[in-house]
């Protein structure tokens, strides 16, 4: 790593395992008081799309906003694009900060080449002089420096970024891939037990069923292994909410995340096996015990996660890497997504980001960065001004102007806490 352009990031109170990646842990702040009246005016960052095509003609009269169901008076609006503001509409003027901060994580245990051509789109068209950009690798978090892209040719930003994204995520997905390999080559083993069973069903069985009983054993603990790995952990989501809701301006965040896929004893040994150890009640408990390792249930409560996003006013994209399964003898390749997907999508969605689902990343991370290029800036001063700690919901309408009756998407934060 080159130091002169990066630096690891350092929290005050230190960094903690996120999945395979880190993520930083805050003291979060004390509620405040009832009674108490919350911040005077109420930012919304909103993006108004025809089709893919962000539409940049309206004005503070085509827009409602409502909080908890309530039509609010809007104050102003601002049209922003990149780090300028383009166009003002207001009725009662605001400060609104435009400047931008980045956030990349990846959740990735395999090197992908258009991982670098992610990096210098970056680069080449996302960051400008002004931006901060924080890159979250499986091993430690880095800071681009304030000066760098001022100062340094952002060819030889680029190459060092890819350089310490490549490494990292070879040596943070490590421990990972050994348990991959280490599960496939149970599945193997548990499949050429169960072929000596088919073939020689009247030998003398003792000695296969006692190394069965320890394959499953291994092939259990091994499942443990490797959700420890990759547990996310919500207090940890809603932490890092938490430590950059003050950060002013766009805060927008990257998260990579690619497929998983299990090694999986196959269906058809599953129901041999179970047939012929039926007096084996050891054996057969241990196949009982791995339905419910099958079986997983959701890490993160997805609602609580995006409203702490939504306060924090952080765009997020879910850029899920897809990939195909390998094929394994005997067993077979599990997708394992299923409890994190569902969760980040909703996350996305309900702070106006996009859910992008694709073998390239790159391509991805495009679509994303150039819906996040434009948006509308809407500040209101909400008619419930008292602090009660609840969240209160934020929805924005388009009013129907359009003779043509075009349709619009608009997309924004899901609300915010009254604190």
């Amino acid at each position: 790593m080159n130091s002169r352009r990066y630096t690891p990031f350092v929290p005050p109170t230190g960094v903690f395992l996120l999945g395979l990646f880190l993520l930083w842990s805050f003291v979060l702040p004390s509620g405040q008081e009832a009674g108490k009246t919350v911040a005077p005016t109420v930012e919304v960052p909103v993006r108004v799309f025809e089709g893919a095509r962000f539409v940049d003609n309206l004005g503070l009269k085509d827009f409602e906003v409502y909080e908890n169901g309530a039509l609010q008076q809007t104050d102003a609006l601002y049209l922003i694009h990149g780090q300028k503001i383009g166009r003002k509409d207001e009725l009662k003027p605001a400060e609104p900060a435009v400047g931008r901060s980045y956030y990349l994580l990846f959740q990735t245990v395999d090197w992908d080449p258009r991982l670098a051509e992610t990096v210098d789109y970056l680069f080449s068209s996302v960051l400008l002089p002004g931006d901060s950009m924080t890159l979250v690798t499986p091993m430690k978090p880095y800071n681009l420096q304030k000066d760098a892209l001022a100062t340094k040719s952002k060819e030889v930003l680029s190459k060092s970024m890819q350089e310490i994204l490549r490494k990292d995520i070879q040596r943070g997905g490590g421990e990972y891939r050994d348990v991959v390999k280490t599960l496939r080559r149970v599945t193997n083993a548990i499949d050429g037990n169960l072929k000596n069973v088919e073939d020689d069903m009247e030998s003398d069985t003792s000695s296969s069923d006692f190394g069965l009983e320890q394959q499953l054993d291994f092939y259990r603990n091994g499942l443990k292994r490797m959700e420890s790995i990759r547990l996310v952990d919500e207090n940890k989501l809603v932490a890092f909410a938490e430590s950059i809701k003050s950060r002013p301006g766009q805060k927008t965040v990257y998260f990579f995340y690619e497929r998983e896929y299990r090694p999986e004893i196959s269906p058809m040994t599953m129901q041999v096996l179970l047939s012929e150890y039926q007096d084996s009640p050891t054996i057969l408990g241990n196949l009982m015990d791995l339905f419910q390792f099958y079986k997983r249930e959701a890490t993160f409560s997805a609602d609580r996660v995006k409203k702490a996003f939504a306060d924090a006013d952080i765009l997020f994209h879910f850029i899920f890497m897809d990939k195909k399964s390998q094929r394994v003898f005997g067993g077979s390749m599990r997708e394992q997504s299923e409890d994190i997907f569902p969760g980040f999508r909703e996350l996305a969605l309900s702070t106006g980001g996009i859910c992008e689902m694709s073998q390239n990343p790159a391509a991805s991370f495009k679509n994303a960065a150039s819906s996040s290029e434009s948006y509308y800036l809407l500040c209101y001063t909400p008619k419930n001004s008292t602090a009660d700690g609840g969240f209160r919901t934020i929805q924005v309408k388009v009013r129907a102007t359009d003779p043509k009756g075009k349709v619009y998407t608009v997309s924004g934060r899901l609300g915010y806490y009254a604190r």
